[in-house]
């Protein structure tokens, strides 16, 4: 009789362990299923720049990149600048465009293309400046200034101020012409500007906005004074413009701003 009780109470026991034992395995899963769905998450600019705070080399960046099931990447003008100034490298930004725009730096994924729209073309190539002249074509490299501002009577003057006082690329020519890519007539987006230099810092300034009593406008352009007018010309359909001066240009320093400034100098 003792017997029979005992496995009675042992029958019971391991019965209940089983219905317990589901719902268990049920949270079990369901924390399971959370960590997938985590893990799909697309992959951001933040993700991006985490990596390369890190420490990673570009072709790690870039197979992150390609693997990612999703992306939601965010390469307007603005944010390619924010990426490049926390140091993500440039052919990993190329990379995000092309996996954006639906292509790949590696192997091809399900869905997507090697195609690249013409927005695309032109972001990839936003940093692509070149200088025409009658001695040849010259690629112009981009730099990035500081901002610095000045008591002027009523109102406050602000520049954007560049390393040296005289830019490495030179010509003789003083109506060159430039190559740029943009979606948009550039006119009033993308300018060509003259510098003041300054030898006592030892460096170049581009007053920005147009002062007047007690404010600024304009603030994001070059001051009206600085600005050299110019003809823009669309060359093809991937975004590429030529802009001509429509003055000749006197002996001095130069740059076309383009998010950076891509810099030059006139000789005579």
């Amino acid at each position: 009789m003792k017997s029979r009780s005992i496995r009675f109470v042992v029958t019971v026991s391991l019965v209940m362990l089983g219905a317990v034992s589901l719902p268990l395995l049920s949270v079990s899963n369901a924390f399971a299923q959370v960590s997938d769905n985590a893990s799909a998450a697309p992959m951001t600019n933040a993700d991006v720049v985490k990596l390369a705070k890190l420490g990673f080399d570009s072709d790690v960046i870039k197979s992150k990149i390609d693997q990612s099931p999703a992306v939601d990447f965010k390469l307007g003008i603005n944010d390619l600048g924010n990426l490049k100034h926390a140091g993500v490298p440039q052919d990993v930004i190329s990379d995000m465009l092309k996996r954006a725009s639906g292509g790949g730096a590696s192997a091809a994924g399900p869905g997507r293309s090697g195609s690249m729209s013409v927005e695309g073309m032109a972001a990839l190539k936003m940093g692509d400046v070149t200088m025409v002249t009658k001695d040849g074509n010259v690629h112009l490299l981009g730099i990035n200034g500081t901002i610095s501002t000045r008591n002027a009577f009523v109102t406050v003057l602000e520049f954007q101020d560049y390393p040296g006082t005289a830019a490495t690329v030179r010509t003789h020519d003083t109506r060159p012409s430039f190559t740029v890519y943009t979606t948009n007539n550039p006119k009033g987006s993308i300018y060509i500007a003259s510098l003041d230099v300054n030898n006592g810092d030892q460096n170049r300034s581009l007053k920005m906005g147009n002062s007047g009593f007690g404010s600024i406008k304009n603030a994001g352009a070059p001051d009206k004074d600085n600005q050299i007018p110019y003809d823009a010309v669309q060359i093809d359909n991937s975004g590429q413009w030529r802009l001509t001066p429509t003055k000749d240009l006197k002996p001095g320093e130069y740059g076309v701003l383009h998010g950076s400034l891509y810099d030059f100098g006139v000789d005579r």
